[in-house]
């Protein structure tokens, strides 16, 4: 590796802000990043949730992480991880960090199924993980209702919730 990955990385130890990788089999601390809120004003979300960082050259992060910041206690999903090249030799990552707004979320997956005392069937759910990390947003899409519909208007939200990859989340799976 050329010295050009090694002087970011000593500056991402002098100016940036530490984090530890939240892991299932051990937490990984000591590596660095400089983060920028996003600029994008007119939505909060926006400002509130997503970060557009650098991370160095030998960052043992990986897409799908958990990432909790040392000083702040904010943990963010690491969306993305794209590599920046400079003489043939990788010398940082530019990644979008996702601001983790559940952390005690539970993933169920159905189990099979019993016949409850009203002789309806009912799905049975078997515990996967608990106190998952997630962001749960409302959807881009599909969340609003027709102001002409001859039907009653009724409240429905549509929300997405956003997993790190290491949860194994699966179809028909319940969060």
């Amino acid at each position: 590796m050329g010295s050009i990955g090694e002087d970011i990385k000593s500056t991402l130890e002098e100016v940036g802000g530490a984090y530890t990788i939240i892991r299932d089999a051990g937490n990984i601390s000591g590596e660095y990043c400089d983060y920028d809120l996003t600029s994008q004003a007119t939505k909060p979300l926006t400002i509130e949730a997503f970060r557009r960082a650098m991370v160095s050259y030998d960052s043992e992060t990986v897409v799908g992480d958990v990432i909790e910041f040392d000083t702040t206690a904010e943990r963010y999903m690491v969306m993305n991880k794209l590599p920046e090249i400079f003489e043939n030799d990788v010398i940082q990552y530019e990644s979008i960090f996702y601001l983790c707004n559940i952390s005690s979320g539970e993933l169920l997956r159905p189990s099979g199924e019993t016949w409850g005392v009203d002789y309806h069937k009912e799905t049975e759910w078997e515990v996967i993980k608990n106190n998952c990390d997630a962001m749960q947003v409302a959807a881009l899409y599909g969340n609003s209702l027709e102001d002409d519909e001859d039907l009653a208007m009724i409240g429905l939200a549509k929300n997405e919730v956003l997993l790190p990859s290491s949860v194994g989340a699966q179809v028909l799976d319940r969060f």
